[in-house]
């Protein structure tokens, strides 16, 4: 399933999306308010399968404006280095040596936009704004030192993510990762989140990622150093992963 977050009018609801329809979660008595309201219920599966009912109500989607298909609990977790194709393009093209374990850092949970909205900065702050298209797993399940063989358990499901960086502040003074990679509006999510039943693992899906119409990369999951399981496994060693908690890969 499709599951989304928009603007209706005056109004934000969210809903399963059916084609070019959304079924809007407001037609239901007592449903959740938000998205992350619905990754707090013990009944995520109840509320899906009853929007994908065919007699359910929908409306098109064309009528509502997306927006990021959730807003995290807490700062984003993401990997630096995980992708083969982008370690071959860092250090001017020299490549960079493969990570032997996960490269974690934070995300501000304020970088989070929906997926149509503009990227701003300030150019008096950054004036070397990078991007990076990845894939964003979405927590559905509490969980801590989780094993990889049990990831899946704990996944909601996917969207896609711009990890927008400014590197001139990434790298400045040895390193301030979290303050180049945290601006306002650095964090395109969207447009909606795709449950682990379609997607499984996540295996062999392609990524695309466009500046003003033209094509800067052409990647795939497949491209992954650490793929999601061993992500989940090292994210979560001694740390709890809520509902509603995003990870860039």
């Amino acid at each position: 399933m499709r599951v989304a977050s928009y603007r209706a009018g005056e109004e934000t609801s969210w809903g399963v999306v059916i084609g070019d329809h959304v079924s809007d979660a407001r037609q239901l008595n007592s449903a959740p308010h938000t998205v992350r309201e619905l990754l707090d219920s013990s009944d995520q599966r109840r509320w899906l399968d009853t929007l994908a009912d065919p007699a359910a109500r929908t409306f098109a989607l064309a009528d509502v404006q997306l927006q990021a298909p959730l807003e995290p609990r807490q700062d984003l977790i993401a990997l630096g280095l995980n992708y083969k194709t982008h370690v071959a393009e860092t250090a001017g093209g020299r490549g960079a040596k493969p990570p032997d374990a996960p490269i974690l850092f934070g995300k501000a949970a304020s970088s989070v936009i929906g997926p149509d909205e503009e990227i701003r900065f300030d150019p008096r702050i950054t004036q070397q704004v990078d991007w990076e298209v990845e894939l964003a797993v979405v927590i559905g399940r509490r969980g801590r030192d989780i094993a990889a063989a049990r990831a899946l358990d704990h996944i909601f499901g996917y969207t896609v993510a711009n990890d927008v960086s400014a590197r001139d502040l990434q790298f400045l003074d040895g390193g301030q990762w979290y303050r180049g990679k945290s601006l306002d509006t650095f964090c395109p999510l969207g447009p909606w989140i795709v449950t682990t039943d379609e997607l499984g693992d996540a295996r062999g899906l392609r990524l695309e990622l466009r500046v003003n119409g033209a094509t800067k990369q052409d990647a795939s999951t497949d491209d992954l150093i650490f793929g999601i399981p061993e992500t989940l496994a090292s994210a979560s060693s001694g740390r709890t992963l809520y509902p509603g908690d995003a990870i860039l890969t």
